[in-house]
């Protein structure tokens, strides 16, 4: 039965790799171990930048400028709130990265009605309905 490889192994693999002596491969060749197992111990130490999802685009400031915007007019489409915080910042931002950020703040948009309301199915209440076939 294969034995958990130790966190001496673990460490000294890690450093090797932070020091740049090599390739992922390299580094899994010289110290025996999967080149699978290396990518996941590196991956695992968060050596790559992913550690907890990606960083936002998005800094402090214009966080809280987006907030101020969002309690101003909270029926801005998306692209209206990435040109204002652009005007404000001069930093442009995507819809998708808008999305992102407005709901990592929580922060609740009011949709606008998109057009008319439908006339295919006005209804009328049953009493109506009775009185009017007769």
């Amino acid at each position: 039965m294969l034995q958990p490889y130790s966190a001496d192994l673990c460490e000294r693999v890690l450093v090797a790799y932070e020091q740049g002596k090599g390739s992922q491969v390299a580094i899994a060749r010289r110290f025996r171990v999967c080149p699978a197992t290396v990518c996941n111990w590196i991956r695992q130490a968060g050596h790559e930048g992913h550690r907890g999802g990606p960083a936002g685009v998005l800094g402090p400031t214009e966080l809280s400028l987006l907030q101020a915007l969002v309690a101003e007019t909270n029926d801005a489409r998306l692209d209206e709130y990435a040109e204002r915080l652009f005007g404000l910042t001069g930093r442009r931002v995507s819809r998708s990265v808008m999305c992102r950020t407005l709901q990592r703040l929580k922060l609740r948009r009011t949709k606008r009605p998109s057009g008319r309301p439908s006339r295919i199915c006005l209804r009328l209440p049953p009493s109506v309905r009775l009185t009017a076939s007769r």
